[in-house]
């Protein structure tokens, strides 16, 4: 049907033309806040960590490191701590492009194995599990991931000639993505993205 004409119609041409395309489904009897978001941000991570190193790991225009690489060490220089715990959050199938958490030097060892219990126990793999309330409570938590997320593209989007996010199933669709997808959209400094 619709889903299979964007794959061969959108989907392969894009491939083709050195644009990046990823996709995530929603479910109607999966009532998970953001989870084709998420499902497709993971297919895009895959598309940049493994896509491109099998591909003869594409270089980064500022010399010979892999776009890969490129994107974690702006993520890592640009994000603070708590920013990208949360993209990890939100975005479990991310975790390799977000790069590894770095201890902070005022933070024993005891304290930093016991965040990162408390974030294993959390976590769900490469699928969004269940968001805890105080991940998406209050405006202002919001606000910050939707600034997040939209930084994280803009890092992303940055690296390619272009990228394509197709939704599919959007009928199925939650509130909490719905945001996130209209403030993606209102923010006019994300380069070369196209959402469908």
């Amino acid at each position: 049907g619709k889903s299979a004409l964007i794959q061969k119609g959108l989907g392969n041409p894009t491939a083709k033309s050195g644009y990046i395309f990823a996709s995530g489904k929603f479910e109607d009897k999966l009532l998970r806040p953001l989870s084709a978001f998420s499902d497709a941000m993971t297919c895009l991570a895959k598309c940049i960590t493994v896509g491109h190193n099998e591909k003869g790991g594409l270089l980064s225009s500022s010399g010979g490191s892999s776009i890969a690489a490129s994107i974690r060490d702006k993520i890592q220089n640009e994000f603070d701590e708590e920013d990208v715990e949360q993209l990890r959050r939100v975005l479990p199938g991310c975790a390799e492009i977000l790069g590894t958490r770095r201890t902070s030097l005022f933070c024993s060892s005891s304290q930093a194995q016991a965040d990162k219990a408390a974030f294993c126990r959390g976590g769900s793999g490469s699928r969004l599990g269940r968001l805890s309330l105080n991940l998406l409570g209050g405006k202002e938590s919001i606000s910050r991931m939707h600034f997040a997320v939209r930084r994280l593209l803009k890092i992303v989007c940055s690296h390619f000639k272009g990228v394509v996010l197709f939704i599919d199933d959007l009928q199925w669709s939650d509130t909490a993505t719905l945001d996130l997808m209209k403030s993606i959209a209102l923010d006019g400094e994300i380069p070369s993205l196209l959402i469908v």
